[in-house]
């Protein structure tokens, strides 16, 4: 990643927490923006610079914490728990403008773009697994089918503040650790860089196979992002 396509990615998550468009442009700097309309607290960490977004409230308990603090579960789950506060934990967050030649199987894969095969694979699936790649929640995909047209792996995209394609991807579970996955989520990042985006990689730092994924494709980690729903009638 070089200095320009960072600042496309600070730029999209500026807009996506409210901030200027240059907010994170500074690293080593946090920004804080108070919003007591929000019913989430957020902390981001992105190539040295940091964002906290949420209700008054929280921003003052957070005040005297620090970057690694706040990056942490347990630390918003603190901050928010006597507003009903739920948090899954840290999502890492990886980074590839670049478009790869090898998708680790034949030159012509069969390979599916309808939503109908992305449901039927997360069928398969455990719900928490389903949940963390979102498929569904794409517009864009590439199944893989083997020669019964049934589905062993899809990776998607969706457009992200316009300049961002989030990506997912998922394998039956019976079928993993063949490199299904590599070549659906291969596909799937060329085809978003191709469009002229960053292709941006998300999952929980414990997702072991989805970070070796990641890295097989050449995603790099520059920070982290961490999320704490509140009940909005204690905003």
């Amino acid at each position: 990643m070089d200095a320009h396509h960072l600042d496309i990615v600070a730029l999209a998550w500026s807009r996506a927490l409210g901030l200027p468009d240059t907010a994170l442009a500074r690293p080593g700097a946090r920004q804080v923006l108070v919003d007591d309309d929000a019913d989430r607290v957020q902390f981001l960490r992105l190539a040295g610079a940091g964002a906290l977004v949420g209700p008054r409230w929280a921003l003052e308990r957070a005040e005297d914490l620090d970057d690694d603090a706040l990056s942490e579960r347990s630390t918003l789950l603190d901050l928010t728990k006597d507003h009903g506060g739920s948090c899954p934990g840290p999502l890492l967050l990886a980074y590839t403008a670049e478009v790869g030649a090898d998708t680790g199987e034949s030159d012509d894969p069969m390979i599916s773009h309808d939503l109908a095969e992305v449901r039927a694979l997360e069928a398969l699936c455990p719900p928490d697994e389903v949940t963390e790649a979102a498929l569904s929640d794409r517009e864009r995909w590439f199944t893989l089918l083997d020669d019964a047209g049934s589905p062993v792996a899809a990776a998607g995209y969706r457009e992200w503040q316009g300049i961002v394609a989030d990506v997912g991807a998922l394998t039956a579970p019976d079928l993993r650790r063949r490199g299904h996955a590599a070549v659906v989520a291969r596909l799937t990042t060329n085809d978003a860089v191709d469009e002229g985006m960053i292709a941006q990689w998300r999952s929980h730092p414990e997702n072991i196979a989805s970070w070796q994924l990641a890295a097989t494709l050449g995603y790099q980690v520059l920070g982290s992002h961490t999320l704490a729903t509140v009940h909005r009638s204690s905003v």
